[in-house]
Parts: structure tokens; sequence; C-alpha cells
């Protein structure tokens, strides 16, 4: 991907969590399981709970059968959501998904169904609302210990608008503000965060989650933008990757990881990466 004709992992960039095993089935209890360390899908021992996902697990469609264009308009979830943490920083955040999106046969994501995998994210164990208990000090974001609470909205003054795009939109609307999406990645401008419909639906060969999963670490890694963060290294190897970490692209020795806490409550950090 490139920003200003540089070939570079850009700081808006999301994570691009993504697997030939994913759409793997997930317990039944409708939450994936992470090990004690983070939520690595290469052990064995895990703890239930920490990364939220929809029931049932969807199929992984075809790359062909992904739209790739739509109207380029959005329409906004209704209503409101309930708070989420008890943070100090309350974020409020909208929820949009583009107009005129051809689906076929793949179930529909709707601006309500959107919305409701993004709270589950937000609200997950060691997601960002776990600042609430394990505040973040990070004096190169000028962090001292902040935390975060998340509510969703309908109306137009808002933090931050989460959209789901087709990828051409996506690469419109971010190459407006000079980044290069590909035609598959993600990225966060500004007060808006796109999420592209083919890693969304698809994701990307190489990373072992389940689909669930990266909707996880994309959600989380495009609100740590949002929440000041720029992209991370692997803080060491066998540990879990912070989840601002570009992980599809290089792992670093680092355990695949789609949450910013721990089960510790530990925030998980590594060297800033070069953008």
């Amino acid at each position: 991907m490139r920003i200003n004709g540089r070939l570079l992992a850009p700081i808006s960039l999301a994570v691009v969590l993504a697997t030939a095993a994913c759409g793997l089935s997930t317990p039944a209890s409708g939450q994936a399981e992470n090990p004690p360390s983070g939520s690595t899908a290469q052990s064995s021992e895990r703890s239930p709970g920490d990364t939220p996902t929809s029931s049932p697990t969807p199929e992984i469609p075809a790359d062909a059968q992904i739209p790739t264009r739509a109207a380029g308009t959005f329409t906004t979830a209704t209503g409101t959501g309930r708070v989420i943490g008890a943070g100090k920083t309350r974020v409020r955040y909208s929820v949009s998904v583009e107009k005129g999106i051809a689906w076929g046969d793949i179930p529909a994501w709707k601006p309500d169904r959107f919305a409701a995998s993004i709270e589950q994210v937000l609200a997950a164990p060691n997601g960002w609302a776990t600042s609430a208990q394990h505040p973040v000090t990070n004096a190169a974001v000028d962090l001292t210990r902040a935390s975060w609470s998340f509510q969703r909205v309908s109306t137009s003054k808002v933090d931050v608008d989460v959209r789901l795009a087709t990828p051409r939109t996506v690469d419109r609307l971010c190459g407006a503000s000079g980044v290069d999406t590909e035609g598959v990645y993600s990225c966060k401008y500004g007060k808006t965060i796109m999420i592209n419909l083919r890693r969304w639906l698809h994701c990307s060969p190489g990373y072992p989650v389940s689909i669930d999963e990266y909707h996880a670490g994309v959600i989380n890694h495009e609100f740590g933008h949002f929440l000041g963060f720029a992209h991370m290294k692997c803080g060491g190897r066998g540990k879990p990757g912070p989840v601002m970490m570009t992980q599809t692209m290089d792992l670093g020795g680092c355990l695949p990881n789609v949450s910013p806490f721990v089960g510790n409550g530990q925030f998980v950090s590594g060297p800033w990466a070069p953008s």
C-alpha cells in the first residue's frame, strides 16, 4: 500500500487479520476463546470470552462474490446504544453501511447488524473499555492514565463514524486523504473509520484467526488509531502482538492477537513502527 507514492504501512491502515482458516467455527457460547496471555489463535489453552463473535459464524464467500462498488452514500444505524465501559473519556460513534450494495447470496450486513458487531467488540473483555480498570499511560502519545467508554449514537454530532463500504468506495475516500487502500485495506482518516467490505467478508490469506476474531482485530485497530495510537512493532518474540501492529504483514516473532489488552489487564504495546 502506498502513501503519497511511497511504499509504506501507513499509520491509518487497518491491521488486516486474516487466514486460510478464516471462518472456523467458534464456541457455542457465541464468543471465541483466547489464551490467558492474549488472543492467540495458536494456543490450545484458552479462556472464554475475550473476543466477541456473531452467531452463527458466517460462511466465507468467494472473492468473486463480493461486491466491489455501490452507491458511495451511506445509511446510518438508528437509535442510541448502551454505554460501554466506565472510562473517563466518552467516545460517541455512529455506524453506517454503504447504500446500494448488491448482496446476492451473501447475508446482508445492514446497519443494525454492523452496529451490533461493533458493540460486541468494544464491550468484550480485553477491548478498549478495559482501560477503565487498567488506564493507559503512554508518553509517546501524551496519554496519562487514559481510559475510554463508548456509546453509539445516530446524530450528526459524533466523535467518529464507522463505515462499512465496498472496496472502490474505500479506495476513493481513503485515497482522498493520501492512503492507498489497494482494494483490500481499511483506513482511518479524520473522524471517519472505513472498513473494507472485502476484508470484512473474506479476510486475507496467511493469518490463523476466525472471521469473528478478524472483525475484532480490525475494529480494535482502527479505534486505536482514532484514540491516537500509531503502528507498533512486536514487543518480543513469543509475546502477543500489539493490536496496533500490521500483523498480517509481519508478525515479527509475536503471536497473533486481536485485543488491546491481555487477560491480566496489561496493555499490549511495542516499539513504534515507522510510517
